[in-house]
């Protein structure tokens, strides 16, 4: 099996994981139900999400660089951080189970909407760059998938592909809205408004599962490496 595709099959489980945000979700499918500019704000809402994957996929691709060429035994400390990461994922899993979801609602129209488009815009960035920044499970995997991307001996151009394939699986909460909005803006809001109420009531124990799971994954990853299994 060639470097590059088990590098894919890795980041995968990690992409699809990080994907599920209902919190991110349900911010989007608002403003395309109640923006004065749906599609514009969204837009927004997408490019606001993106910078901060962006940024986060770099930390995590920093953090793996940092300690490959900083220490002794680079892969014992990386194994570590692979089982410290799975122990926060289980925690924070756990505790999304327990907790009700909390629509972002009326953080999103907490404030009266700017008139001008620039401005409609910004907001949408901002309200993108905020909900997934305040979403510390996504922000875990997508680091973590960033530090493999990193240690990995793909070449660079194979890692810029699966940089891409992270990000685009990653936003996939809010791409698919907002290209169902834009094909078919009424059959569209029907199917989101659905999908928003049944995440409300479920999201929060689907998205915690998902976290459990990945957090297990990766402290089974860390013993085995760490030859503790």
């Amino acid at each position: 099996m060639s470097s590059f595709l088990t590098l894919l099959i890795q980041i995968l489980p990690l992409a699809f994981g990080a994907a599920v945000s209902p919190t991110a979700l349900m911010g989007i499918i608002i403003l395309l139900s109640v923006s004065k500019k749906p599609k514009l704000q969204s837009f927004g809402y997408y490019i606001g999400s993106l910078i901060l994957i962006i940024i986060v996929t770099i930390i995590g691709i920093l953090l793996g660089t940092g300690i490959t060429t900083g220490y002794n035994k680079p892969h014992l400390l990386l194994d570590w951080i692979d089982v410290i990461l799975g122990i926060l994922l289980l925690f924070l899993g756990t505790r999304r189970i327990i907790q009700t979801q909390k629509s972002p609602k009326n953080r999103i129209q907490s404030s009266n909407e700017p008139k001008s488009n620039l401005n409609l815009f910004l907001k949408g960035i901002s309200y993108g760059f905020g909900l997934f920044l305040i979403n510390f499970s996504t922000t875990i995997i997508v680091i973590e998938a960033g530090k493999e991307i990193a240690v990995s001996p793909v070449g660079l151009v194979g890692k810029l592909l699966i940089i891409m394939v992270l990000i685009v699986i990653t936003l996939l909460v809010c791409e698919v809205p907002l290209l169902m909005y834009v094909l078919s803006p009424e059959k569209a809001k029907k199917i989101l408004l659905k999908v928003n109420k049944w995440m409300q009531r479920n999201g929060h124990i689907l998205m915690g599962i998902v976290i459990f799971l990945i957090g297990a994954y990766l402290i089974l990853v860390g013993l085995i490496r760490l030859r503790f299994i």
